[in-house]
């Protein structure tokens, strides 16, 4: 618990508040996605393991996209900070395409509300991978600057 308060406070004053928001915002809505996924395998409209297959694929994007996040040191506030950049732009608008098309995609092979359920699994995982590799990101350059034991 005392790594964890210490780690809190190092975050706080060195992690720039919008960066945290967006990570929490990222994090509130997961949440919200894993319920809707929990309440869909319990009225069997997705099968568990295809969930988990959606999620799993998710993940593997999201910790592709999230690499390519703008997270850097900002010398004059001595804080991680975020920009929206090219790359930044262009995975938010293939994620609106595929968001358009995922009929298309996975249309094939599902139909209906398990497209949907299966969409929602997909898009939970992506989010947990960019949350993972943005995490990932801050920590390493926290460590660089020596705020955190390696």
């Amino acid at each position: 618990m005392i790594i964890r308060k210490k780690t809190r406070e190092i975050s706080k004053r060195y992690v720039n508040r919008k960066l945290i928001l967006k990570l929490r915002r990222l994090a509130a809505i997961f949440l919200i996605i894993i319920l809707v996924i929990a309440y869909d395998i319990f009225k069997d409209i997705i099968n568990p393991a295809l969930a988990l297959a959606g999620i799993g694929l998710g993940v593997f994007i999201g910790s592709i996209v999230g690499k390519y996040s703008n997270i850097h040191w900002h010398e004059e506030t001595s804080t991680v900070i975020s920009r929206w950049n090219k790359i930044s732009i262009a995975v938010l608008i293939i994620y609106i395409a595929f968001a358009a098309s995922k009929k298309w995609i996975f249309g094939h092979w599902l139909h209906g509300s398990t497209l949907t359920a299966f969409s929602f699994s997909l898009a939970a995982g992506v989010m947990t991978g960019r949350i993972a590799s943005m995490r990932k990101q801050i920590r390493k350059i926290l460590r660089e600057k020596g705020y955190l034991s390696p």
